[in-house]
């Protein structure tokens, strides 16, 4: 099968979704990679088409990338492509049709953005529902996503495949190595985040919630990793609360899984969130998580079995659930353990994989069906 990937400016959990796709669909697929610029090194061994795919709206810039794609599209001829994120569904399908490229597959990794403006409110669901209902099939990754988009496109067209990850990779690695990667020691309580440094993750919440803890839990140390538009104004924040001593910003990193073994807990304060891979990835890393109270992950996490659940955006009820797992080690060791076996039977990355498969399959062979 000849698929051809169409990526907006991607980061975060949306390309290690990506990784774990390319990884277990080469066997059987030829994957053409179109996107930015900045992701041709990411796509190292498959073929790559620079395509100026840019967030937001600009219509001169969005009107070249529509006439680059389809030059591509006629070039390399895929029998189907395979659309992530929003944006470039609003590239790929003028692009397909221009081409003469038959199917279209998009996955929604995120919940859709929600109208900020009055033009916006106004244009929103008709773009949404034109575009859309333009697509033979779409991906949710949690179902909250795909209910979402039913406001838009017959379900029928919509089908849910979780995010998996591989939990193979959080093997191995001991919690004294870990100390040492982030220059912390044993006396530490360490609690971890990762993720993509934009105002929707919420880490401005994680910092307002450490200056609660500080005083009750003197030997907490928080390890943010991940990077974004929003870093140096995080930074700047943190210096501001006096949270120095206790709040470190490691970047973008390869290691996380090294790193997540010397973690007690994890926490992601989303405002919003599709159905988040750095969760999944704590869980599997045995760890107890601390997240936002959002209908997609209530799809994953166990309230008061693998962690605990806070209202977005509310910095007393995150540090309390914190203290909740704080004062019983053996429940970190118990929702850990719970955690993990969730990830085995319910989000392992191969059934990801055969199921997107499975899509590729039926859209290519046999046509779409409704």
């Amino acid at each position: 099968m000849k698929v051809a990937w169409v990526i907006r400016p991607a980061a975060g959990g949306i390309k290690q979704h990506l990784n774990y796709l390319r990884r277990g669909l080469s066997s059987c697929c030829e994957i053409i990679v179109c996107g930015p610029q900045e992701l041709e090194e990411w796509a190292e061994g498959c073929p790559f088409y620079p395509i100026e795919i840019t967030d937001g709206i600009e219509p001169k810039q969005d009107l070249k990338a529509v006439w680059q794609l389809t030059k591509v599209l006629r070039a390399v001829k895929p029998e189907l492509i395979h659309i992530h994120g929003l944006k470039s569904v609003m590239i790929a399908v003028p692009a397909a049709k221009l081409s003469g490229v038959k199917k279209t597959l998009f996955t929604a990794h995120n919940m859709l953005p929600q109208p900020q403006t009055r033009w916006y409110r106004a244009t929103h669901g008709l773009v949404n529902r034109t575009l859309l209902r333009a697509l033979d099939r779409i991906i949710a990754v949690s179902d909250t996503v795909g209910s979402e988009l039913a406001e838009f496109v017959p379900y029928n067209r919509i089908v849910t495949i979780r995010n998996g990850v591989d939990y193979h990779r959080f093997e191995g690695y001991s919690r004294r190595e870990a100390l040492a990667l982030m220059g912390l020691d044993s006396k530490h309580f360490i609690i971890g985040a990762v993720a993509r440094l934009i105002a929707e993750k919420g880490i401005a919440c994680l910092l307002k919630a450490a200056v609660l803890l500080r005083n009750v839990l003197p030997q907490m140390r928080i390890v943010i990793v991940g990077d974004g538009p929003m870093r140096h104004q995080l930074e700047l924040y943190s210096q501001a609360l006096q949270l120095e001593p206790y709040v470190k910003f490691l970047g973008f990193r390869s290691d996380v899984p090294a790193l997540m073994a010397g973690w007690d807990l994890f926490v992601l304060p989303s405002l919003s969130e599709g159905l988040s891979v750095s969760v999944l990835e704590a869980m599997a890393a045995k760890l107890p998580v601390v997240v936002s109270d959002l209908p997609s992950t209530r799809e994953v996490v166990e309230q008061g079995k693998g962690g605990y659940f806070f209202a977005p955006d509310n910095a007393p009820g995150l540090a309390a659930a914190v203290l909740k797992i704080v004062k019983d080690q053996s429940k970190i060791r118990r929702m850990g353990e719970h955690n993990y076996q969730s990830v085995i039977r319910s989000f392992g990355v191969d059934h990801m994989i055969q199921a997107t498969k499975l899509q590729y399959q039926q859209l290519i062979e046999e046509g779409t069906v409704w």
